[in-house]
């Protein structure tokens, strides 16, 4: 599975008040592909990726992981592959302490305890969160929240790589840490977010939302310098794009 292409196949979805978040919407990512979804709020950014990770289930269409349809039988083996952080990390993080959150994936995947501790110490050490083990969850900062939930994900080894906002919360040295794990992840990435830096940075691939459909998908360079697409989509060039001195000048020694 880890090689097949992510199919989302003319995908609506409606809450249960009628509004349309997702209507129709198309496209195909490829294996090892880094793809951002941008857009304003209620484009229907994170419902398109709770949809593809089986939180939600479309209305009609079709989402497949490789030649999977991802349906209530098959969400199982295809959770497995994908990897998750939620816009709020506090619908993620449950157990008493860091260490038992971030084991939580491995260990519900039956290894041992062994290997559990060297994923988990792995992880924790990745996003610079090693210091944390021990805590209690709900005593983290929100950056620490974030950087916790990232490190649930890595533990787990996933080949599709799902984040929604990864880089909310999080202090300039821990957005860059971020950046940098993004670039490492050799396997599918497709983050929703509202950092356009960040999209420049990590993503060559940017698909524009806009009221449950595709407006634009295209090299994220190509988008991100599109400022009539931008402007109708509710979204501003990124900061690196406007002449900013500081921020070019930032970008040459990152």
């Amino acid at each position: 599975m880890s090689h097949h292409n992510v199919i989302i196949d003319n995908v609506c979805y409606s809450y249960p008040d009628g509004k349309k978040a997702l209507n129709g919407v198309n496209f195909e990512i490829y294996h090892g592909e880094s793809v951002a979804v941008v857009g304003s709020n209620g484009a229907g950014k994170s419902t398109l990726l709770l949809s593809m990770v089986g939180i939600l289930f479309p209305d009609s269409g079709e989402i497949r992981i490789g030649n999977v349809p991802l349906d209530k039988k098959t969400l199982p083996s295809i959770r497995q592959r994908i990897g998750f952080t939620f816009q709020n990390p506090d619908h993620q993080l449950f157990s008493t302490t860091v260490y038992d959150d971030v084991a939580f994936g491995p260990r519900n995947y039956k290894l041992s305890e062994n290997e559990v501790k060297k994923r988990v110490e792995r992880a924790l050490e990745i996003v610079g969160a090693s210091h944390l083990s021990d805590r209690q969850t709900y005593k983290l900062s929100g950056g620490e929240k974030r950087s916790v939930s990232i490190a649930c994900v890595l533990s787990m080894e996933p080949d599709i790589l799902l984040m929604d906002e990864p880089s909310s919360n999080l202090d300039p040295k821990s957005r860059r840490r971020l950046i940098n794990i993004l670039k490492e992840f050799k396997h599918t990435k497709i983050i929703a977010t509202h950092d356009l830096d960040m999209v420049l940075d990590v993503c060559e691939r940017t698909i524009v939302i806009g009221e449950g459909r595709v407006l634009a998908d295209g090299k994220s360079d190509e988008i991100l310098r599109n400022e009539e697409l931008l402007d109708r989509c509710g979204l501003e060039k990124p900061f690196v794009l406007q002449g900013c001195p500081v921020c070019s000048k930032y970008k040459q020694m990152t």
